[in-house]
């Protein structure tokens, strides 16, 4: 192919030939190849390529891709979209074909909407807006680090149907180190992408589906049969040091998009897997921590139990054993010089059959249990399968009637149709206990587990992190409403204790400064004054003494000025609201007043200082309740406990339901219109309980429930009365899928915002310029204005509607 060339210098004005020009289906150019000695740089001919794709585009009107090559590198350059890059080889024709289809059509990223039905919660859709940013941003790797339990293969799905809708990919693949994780991960896609064509590679057998799973192992026997941009985008399941070190040949050959996605703290994430993913700096391209999902509600806690053996604590030294068990070690045909051991060798150099007795008998013992004293859902994580083996004899031997049920199970790689054992663990009430080597260590998502059993000693974080992620996923349930507030692990080989954790969710408790807690003590002295109808004057004179002596320049009194002016100015009236607020907000800036300041009021009260008694003082005094919650609900006065009101108006109401169709139609899960529910309101509006909704409001102290919320919760098993938190937490969610195109930064804001509308309710235009908004930062520089005002207003119309 002649192409004419125009330079500014003389001698390459003339037409030139391109070493290779590869043409489409069609007949016109895809790709200029520009090849150079194997003794040069395959960059030096990179102006030469640039220059001949671009009369490829004055007289074709294409922008042709370029590949750079000495005959050992290759580079491929999209000029539209990315700087050169190196590449294991050339596309195919195919593969071109498809990348120009995107050159056309491709819409920005951040014009495309997020699902929310996929991923709805706002760190779901910063981890996603952290990666399209990025994408639109020309980088081409990313790891997500999110902890077990928060939904990162929905965040993975609806990223990649962002990318599927925008045309930004076509072909994507998705890899994860275990066939159930695989298996797992496409039922997923498939429940939220119904429409998409989705296939396994197994047996060196590839597809051509729009999104396609594999493990690592079956692509390592394939990879290298189809062609480096066969794949638009890569996604890597739980990648940690395991994929550098084995797999890193499959991200080598394909020049695709890569994602990683790991459960991992990143303080344990090896720094190969940073490099692989391009996070040089140790930060990934988004981390949502264990920790802050559990702040969030997100996640639950763990608690631990720490239990060894006598013989893991003393190990089996035959010589030292009592006489009946040196007995029982003859009769067994075990020589007592034979007996040897320590603890750690058990199971290892030693197995005594008594000590799995001990922890079945130790987990039956202390595990969290149902109404039917049940174990709930459990994971025994066990050393191999001759362990697991002798721990499910224990339960055989130890708990006959309750094994006739099919109480524990070996799940392992062993076992014939573990699969088929898995779903019965997930979905059916029995096996309630697993018992597995390293099957389950990572990746099962069965959110009822409340019981984690440490059966072996663990050596790598990671895996250690995985374990504890199988219990972290929150849990209602559906028969009793029971929710899981946390969970148990037995540690039976201090693994805590080798990781230099604490267990059992231990916190330092900080004690209070004095200054704080006389700024409280004397609003509750303000507080009973009031309701004696005592002065209350001389109180607030100290209260104000101690305001003014604050540090006005101090960062953390700064935020406060006008409040702490008014305060000096003109003390408000007592309630229990203000006492809160006073108590929580402006009691702890007292921490930064000058002792000086504050001497007077103490000295004198030194001479009265006495030591605490050492010991507790025990009695046994009768006693009685003395206050309960009273509602009044009649025309004339009528009043009952709030306790037995609740329970006549549920019975009422499940009375009536089989006499009225609107809460026959209501229990059956129907919405009702305005008018139906009137009606409704009109018969439980009558003696003797005379039901409205204020009082079903006091009654069930919900003040921002509505009647058909009331009735929903009393018909409908599953409904709950949403709390603050909960109304919160829907609207902002609402919120962001109103707004799809907002940025990750903006999202990161907005639920810096959520936290605050949290825990002070109303926030000013003034509080989103200071801290601790201010420090995720500028907000003018994040939002404009007009959605800065809109924000103000939704988090300020929420407050007062989740009151």
């Amino acid at each position: 192919m002649i192409l004419h060339v125009e330079q500014p210098d003389s001698a390459y004005r003339h037409g030139q030939f391109a070493d290779y020009v590869l043409l489409g289906s069609d007949g016109q150019p895809l790709a200029v190849v520009e090849a150079k000695r194997t003794s040069r740089d395959e960059l030096v001919g990179k102006r030469q390529a640039a220059d001949y794709a671009s009369a490829i585009k004055t007289r074709f009107g294409i922008n042709p891709f370029v590949f750079l090559t000495n005959g050992k590198e290759i580079q491929f350059w999209d000029l539209d979209r990315y700087p050169p890059r190196k590449i294991g080889g050339f596309y195919t024709r195919d593969d071109l074909e498809r990348l120009r289809h995107q050159q056309r059509h491709a819409q920005p990223l951040q014009d495309v909407a997020i699902n929310p039905s996929i991923a709805g919660r706002d760190y779901q859709n910063e981890a996603i807006r952290r990666v399209t940013e990025g994408i639109d941003a020309a980088k081409r790797r990313f790891l997500l680090v999110m902890a077990t339990g928060t939904g990162k293969t929905r965040t993975t799905i609806a990223l990649v149907d962002t990318l599927l809708r925008a045309r930004r990919a076509q072909r994507v693949l998705f890899l994860a180190d275990r066939r159930e994780l695989v298996r797992q991960a496409m039922s997923e896609f498939k429940s939220y992408l119904p429409n998409e064509s989705l296939a396994r590679i197994e047996n060196g057998e590839t597809s051509g589906a729009r999104i396609q799973f594999s493990t690592y192992p079956s692509m390592m026997r394939v990879y290298d049969r189809l062609s480096v941009g066969y794949y638009d985008l890569l996604i890597a399941d739980e990648s940690h040091r395991s994929i550098y070190q084995r797999y890193k040949a499959i991200f080598d050959h394909f020049d695709a998009i890569q994602l990683g996605l790991t459960a991992t703290p990143t303080d344990y994430i090896d720094h190969n897997t940073f490099e692989l993913f391009d996070c040089g700096d140790g930060a990934p391209s988004y981390y949502y921590s264990y920790e802050q999902a559990i702040e969030d509600g997100n996640l639950v806690n763990y608690r631990v139990l720490d239990a060894q053996t006598n013989f893991q604590l003393k190990g089996i030294q035959g010589d030292a054993l009592p006489e009946p068990l040196q007995q029982m070690a003859r009769d067994q045909g075990v020589e007592l010089d034979e007996l040897n051991f320590e603890g750690s060798d058990i199971e290892k150099g030693v197995v005594n059959q008594g000590t799995n007795d001990a922890m079945v008998r130790e987990f039956m013992g202390k595990s969290r249990k149902d109404i039917r004293g049940l174990p709930h859902k459990a994971i025994i994580f066990a050393v191999s399968h001759a362990h697991a083996k002798r721990f499910y004899e224990s339960f055989n031997r130890l708990y006959p009637e309750l094994q006739r049920q099919g109480m524990a199970e070996i799940i392992d790689s062993h076992m014939e149709r573990a699969d088929a054992t898995l779903d019965d663990f997930k979905y059916r009430s029995m096996p309630r206990v697993a018992i597995s080597v390293d099957m389950l260590d990572t990746g099962i998502d069965v959110p009822p587990i409340r019981n984690l059993v440490f059966a072996k000693p663990i050596f790598s974080k990671v895996k250690f992190w995985q374990m504890i992620g199988r219990g972290t996923r929150p849990y209602t349930d559906r028969t009793t409403g029971e929710v899981k507030q946390d969970f148990l692990i037995i540690d039976h080989w201090k693994n805590f204790a080798w990781f230099k954790l604490k267990p059992d969710g231990e916190v330092d408790h900080p004690s209070e400064p004095l200054p704080v807690r006389l700024f409280r003590l004397r609003l509750e002295k303000w507080h009973l004054l009031h309701a004696q109808r005592e002065n209350t004057q001389p109180v607030v004179d100290e209260l104000q003494t101690m305001l003014a002596a604050l540090p006005r320049q101090s960062i953390d009194v700064r935020p406060h000025w006008d409040e702490l002016d008014a305060l000096l100015q003109q003390w408000p009236a007592p309630s229990q609201a203000v006492q809160e607020h006073l108590g929580k907000t402006i009691a702890p800036l007292l921490r930064l007043a000058p002792l000086a300041t504050l001497q007077g009021t103490f000295a004198p009260l030194m001479r009265y200082r006495i030591a605490l008694p050492s010991t507790t003082v025990e009695i046994d005094l009768p006693d009685t309740i003395t206050q309960r919650c009273w509602i009044i609900y009649g025309p004339t006065g009528e009043g009952a406990f709030a306790a037995s009101y609740r329970e006549q108006v549920e019975a009422l109401v499940r009375r009536l339901a089989d006499q009225l169709s609107e809460l026959a139609r209501l229990k059956k899960g129907e919405i009702l219109s305005e008018g139906e529910l009137e009606r409704v309101s009109q018969t439980l509006n009558q003696a003797d309980l005379f039901v409205t909704e204020d009082t079903l409001r006091k009654a069930f102290e919900a003040p921002a429930a509505s009647l058909a919320d009331f009735l929903r919760h009393i018909l409908c098993q599953d409904a709950h009365l949403p709390n603050r938190e909960e109304r919160v937490n829907a609207a902002f969610d609402a919120f962001i899928a109103q707004h799809g195109y907002l940025r990750a930064n903006q999202l990161n804001f907005l639920r810096a915002v959520k936290a605050a509308v949290m825990r002070h309710g109303r926030i000013t235009r003034a509080a989103l310029s200071e801290p601790p908004l201010s420090r995720i930062g500028r907000v003018e520089a994040i939002f404009p204005a007009q959605d800065i005002e809109e924000l103000v207003d939704f988090a300020n119309r929420l407050d007062a509607e989740a009151a």
